[in-house]
């Protein structure tokens, strides 16, 4: 297994925490109140929202985007191609070690996990998929999982997601030509 680079990831995990806020599907997002020195706790943004769950219990879940870069431009969303921003992407085993760690931690009982486009929907849903299964089957996680589905994957990944995720959801925006 290849060696971490923390800092590098630290940056990845800034930017892909800070691009996954423009989600809605989690009911909120890290505040901005830092620890400064003294007292306890650090509601900084590091990418962690909170949800619910049917029966109604609150968890913590990692929020970040596996990439923010995308082969689309649609004008309302920020990951958008045109768009000057900062661009990063997870592998799939940075995610997977990031989750794990969070929990271990207990940060997090939980992962959400959205992306722009990398190549294509399948291209990119087969990623995400790839996280769920090796957290389900490799690292025995049994914590909560939602991941957004990709615009154009296929239905057996759509099917394949869904044996490995708690919650699948979609963005349904209505785009047009003109901004």
């Amino acid at each position: 297994m290849a060696t971490i680079n923390y800092e590098r990831l630290q940056g990845k995990l800034n930017i892909l925490a800070d691009a996954a806020k423009y989600d809605v599907s989690c009911s909120s997002s890290a505040g901005t109140r830092k620890n400064q020195g003294g007292g306890l706790g650090d509601a900084s943004a590091t990418g962690i929202c909170h949800s619910y769950t049917e029966d109604g219990r609150c968890v913590s879940l990692l929020k970040i985007l596996l990439t923010n870069h995308c082969i689309y431009d649609c004008a309302y969303c920020t990951s958008r191609k045109s768009n000057d921003t900062p661009r990063a992407a997870f592998s799939v085993e940075e995610v997977v070690d990031l989750t794990m760690q969070f929990y271990r931690r207990n940060y997090i009982e939980g992962l959400f996990l959205s992306s722009g486009i990398f190549k294509s929907g399948d291209y990119t849903m087969e990623r995400l998929v790839e996280v769920a299964k090796i957290l389900r089957t490799r690292e025995r996680f049994n914590g909560y999982i939602h991941l957004k589905t990709i615009p154009g994957a296929s239905k057996e990944l759509l099917l394949e997601a869904g044996l490995y995720a708690d919650r699948l959801s979609v963005n349904i925006e209505i785009p047009t030509k003109s901004v």
